[in-house]
């Protein structure tokens, strides 16, 4: 009677387990995937701030006066605005959607406004191609594989590592330097 129960037990275990595994019928999605990138702007345009400043005075080979920096200090804050200007003009939604145990639909939706492309330095004719572009940006089925609590979409380039979070509530991973959360909707 006790290994029967044991059995059932271990049946009960390896089928919960299976279960929480599954991704099939899972939608992660983040609204906007750039957040994460501007989130420390302050920071990283400090930083820049510093080394164009750095940068400056190499060239001279002594400190600035106060006309130049005050010059210098103009041009950072018309870059700065300019910066802002395409932060609050950017955004590019993203969703993945597994819809078998082998492959998983993604979806990114990218939004640009007019002040940021300007702002971009991205000419009349180069700005309404890229609307165009980016409104019919199409989703994309691309085989996956599980590994642990990574999941890696293979595209035909190459391919992209996400980490599912333990409670399987979050999907996260890194592209071209931008980091990134989907959250589980489905």
């Amino acid at each position: 009677m006790k290994k029967l129960v044991m059995v059932a037990v271990a049946m009960m275990v390896a089928i919960s387990i299976n279960a929480q595994s599954s991704l099939v019928g899972r939608v992660y999605h983040n609204p906007n995937v750039m957040s994460s990138m501007y989130a420390d702007i302050d920071k990283m345009f400090a930083e820049k701030k510093a080394e164009a400043l750095n940068k400056k005075e190499k060239e001279k080979g002594r400190k600035l006066n106060e006309a130049e920096m005050k010059s210098f200090d103009e041009e950072m804050k018309k870059v700065e605005t300019k910066f802002r200007t395409i932060k609050g003009g950017t955004s590019m939604a993203m969703t993945v959607t597994f819809k078998n145990d082998k492959t998983a639909t993604v979806k990114a939706k990218m939004k640009m406004t007019d002040e940021a492309m300007k702002a971009a330095d991205i000419g009349w004719l180069k700005r309404k191609a890229m609307k165009a572009a980016m409104a019919v940006m199409p989703a994309t089925d691309m085989p996956y594989t599980v590994k642990g609590n990574m999941v890696i979409l293979q595209d035909d380039e190459d391919r992209d590592t996400l980490h599912l979070n333990p409670d399987g509530k979050t999907l996260s991973g890194k592209t071209e330097g931008i980091k990134y959360t989907l959250t589980r909707t489905k």
